[in-house]
């Protein structure tokens, strides 16, 4: 009796061997998300906008799939309201925003937590300050203006500074530059190019924004001639008149027009788009008196005003 016993247990121990017995079971996890330590905030018009990232893992370094919702608190000394933001399906950025109204004229402290699938809560964020004031005024009637050095924008506003954006036609905006007058120029467009602006006004400490203006278009095109030539002066020689001038300098520049008049007749282009400041006219006849001027043109066709004209007589 005692050998069929022990053979049994033996057999029994194997039997639990070949099942994979998974020994003791383990507890069951809380799924409590990771605490946020990138909370952002500053005031958007009417509103307290807030940025973070809800982390990946929950505190026992498992995955987080998924949250139940997450709070807002904002807190004014020893009193504090928690605020649902909107609903996350899962770890990653959240931008959300809440009304200003009840706290402008109040320093605010901020801080966000999320609770997990299992109903528990992480603890609270990293806290940020926000003296919540009066929204900033909204810049209103901007202009965009074609101009030499790129675009200028003109707007209305008495906010002491402001943010310039600008997106290259439908795409996505980026912030472009910052400028304590109601105007900028932007002189990084390209022609042919169409280029949609807007601007926001902002605190020194960008802690308080306003919303965003209107927006504006604008495509910039070449209607911008070159300088007119500087230093023209014309030398009477053997059966010829020397002219020179001083060379332009412009990034798009072709060429340069002569132009010739005798006696007192009307000017007439003698040469065009020559490339050199310089140009010998040997058409001239012994003791006339001959006219000169010349003009500047850019890779658009823009021709600049002419000089003034200088007067020689051939010998």
């Amino acid at each position: 009796m005692r050998l069929a016993s022990a053979l049994f247990a033996l057999a029994w121990m194997a039997l639990l061997a070949g099942c994979g017995y998974p020994g003791e079971p383990k507890p069951p996890t809380l799924e409590i998300p990771t605490r946020v330590t990138d909370l952002r905030a500053a005031e958007y018009g009417g509103n307290i906008l807030v940025e973070f990232t809800l982390p990946a893992l929950t505190t026992e370094g498992l995955a987080l799939t998924k949250v139940r919702s997450v709070e807002l608190r904002v807190s004014t000394g020893a009193a504090s309201q928690n605020v649902n933001l909107k609903a996350a399906a899962g770890p990653g950025p959240i931008h959300d925003q809440i009304g200003a109204g009840e706290w402008i004229g109040k320093d605010v402290v901020l801080t966000v937590r999320a609770t997990g699938p299992k109903g528990k809560t992480s603890e609270w964020s990293n806290a940020v300050p926000l003296s919540v004031g009066v929204p900033l005024g909204v810049p209103a009637n901007l202009v965009a203006e074609n101009v030499a050095e790129g675009v200028r924008l003109r707007w209305q506003g008495p906010e002491p500074r402001y943010r310039v954006f600008r997106s290259l036609a439908d795409q996505t905006p980026d912030r472009l530059a910052e400028s304590d007058q109601p105007e900028y120029v932007d002189k990084t467009t390209n022609y042919g190019y169409m280029y949609k602006y807007f601007v926001q006004a902002i605190t020194a400490d960008d802690l308080r924004q306003s919303e965003i203006s209107e927006v504006v278009a604008i495509t910039p095109r070449d209607d911008f001639p070159p300088a007119v030539p500087g230093g023209l002066s014309a030398v009477a020689g053997v059966s010829t008149i020397e002219l020179a001038w001083e060379r332009n300098i412009e990034d798009d520049f072709r060429g340069y027009n002569v132009y010739r008049s005798t006696e007192s007749a009307v000017f007439e282009k003698v040469a065009a788009l020559i490339e050199a400041p310089a140009y010998s006219d040997r058409q001239v006849e012994a003791s006339k008196r001959y006219r000169y001027t010349v003009s500047s043109v850019d890779q658009a066709g823009n021709e600049s005003a002419r000089t003034e004209a200088v007067e020689v007589t051939a010998q």
